[in-house]
């Protein structure tokens, strides 16, 4: 809890067990921080709660991986922290590729990193984090191959969680992990929480594939923010091979902005794959701190999201009669009550938050129309 809390203060509670955050509850600071009200109160609710079984694998039985992070180098600290924390990793065998997007005209060199051969780095000069991935997948010597950002920090067990879960689970061909924020320190922060849930929207282990959830998910494979976020997800390598790694007309750095993180999950899964979600895999995000880089991001994540519906529809038509269907439960997803978005009870993000979203979804399609013109022609 922060050092310096005033009566009345918003508290946003992590509750873990064994170590694994199973929930995140909102409540009020009184004279001396949470109430023993609201200490009882979580105790019940938690009383049934089971943290995710991920069972320790033996060091032989894991794969040797690879962990990918993309960057232009925007915050160079930040960078270097990304790479420290993975440099710490729990792991017997893993390699850490860092992918330089940046053109020949702002590449001024990396800044150094302790790891020594464990830490390569590539250069991937095609603008845009799926073609960086893509630079990662080609020079990965993994059997798994991890993907994160230069925004985020990883667990210490983070790999060693993914890696138990692809060794126990011969099926399971890609994860998404469990992303919670570094801090909120600004409205902004805090709005990003309220508005979308963050980045995960479940404490609980799951599996997924078309099979398992035809018929229960009326969104499904469509909704966003089920499978996991491009800053703490992880294939077999064999998988991305076969499937041609991400799509470079969609993500951060295109004209689509977004989108790459979904879009191949989606496809993973409507090939007849397996995924999983993993709340064990924990990576920390630092949000944007401002309001005009917020309202940026939620103008993004619409282009993003509407530019990967259009990238499937391009390659099979029959994605729109399927999209169409889903339309009334995704209205009711982009209206569904706060409580189920996140612990706050109080409204706090501008009521045009929604309007930026909506905008970008509407320009989405363009985007993306314009992001394969420029893979094509340079344009």
């Amino acid at each position: 809890m922060p050092s310096q809390v005033e009566p009345g203060d918003r508290l946003w509670v992590e509750a873990t067990i064994d170590g694994q955050v199973v929930g995140i509850f909102e409540s009020r600071a009184g004279p001396e921080g949470l109430s023993p009200s609201f200490l009882r109160d979580l105790a019940t609710s938690l009383a049934d709660v089971q943290p995710s079984a991920h069972a320790q694998v033996p060091d032989e039985l894991l794969a040797r991986a690879t962990v990918v992070v993309p960057t232009i180098c925007q915050n160079p600290a930040r960078l270097v922290r990304t790479i420290e924390a993975l440099l710490d990793l729990d792991y017997p065998d893993f390699e850490i590729i860092v992918v330089d997007n940046r053109t020949e005209a702002d590449r001024p060199a990396l800044p150094d990193f302790s790891g020594g051969e464990r830490v390569r780095v590539s250069v991937e000069t095609k603008r845009g984090v799926s073609a960086a991935r893509n630079r990662g997948i080609a020079d990965a010597q993994g059997d798994i191959v991890a993907f994160t950002d230069d925004d985020a920090v990883v667990d210490r067990d983070w790999l060693r969680v993914l890696g138990s879960r692809f060794a126990l689970d011969a099926d399971v061909e890609g994860i998404g992990g469990l992303v919670l924020p570094m801090e909120i320190d600004t409205p902004s922060q805090l709005w990003f929480e309220e508005f979308y849930g963050g980045f995960s929207q479940s404490f609980d282990a799951e599996m997924f594939s078309m099979e398992r959830l035809k018929g229960v998910d009326e969104l499904f494979p469509y909704a966003p923010g089920r499978f996991g976020a491009g800053n703490n997800m992880a294939f077999r390598r064999s998988t991305l091979l076969r499937s041609g790694g991400f799509n470079v007309c969609l993500g951060t750095g295109t004209p689509a902005r977004g989108g790459e993180d979904l879009a191949i999950f989606v496809n993973l899964l409507l090939a007849g794959g397996t995924t999983a979600f993993e709340p064990a895999a924990l990576v920390r995000h630092s949000h944007r701190r401002t309001e005009y880089e917020f309202m940026r991001q939620v103008f993004g994540y619409g282009v993003g999201l509407t530019a990967m519906y259009v990238a499937m529809i391009a390659g099979d038509p029959k994605h729109l009669v399927a999209m169409i269907k889903r339309i009334p439960g995704g209205v009711r997803l982009l209206t569904r009550p706060r409580a189920e978005r996140s612990p706050s009870s109080t409204p706090s993000y501008p009521r045009r938050t929604i309007v930026y979203q909506v905008l970008g979804m509407a320009f989405g399609p363009f985007a993306y129309l314009r992001s394969v013109a420029r893979d094509r022609w340079g344009s």
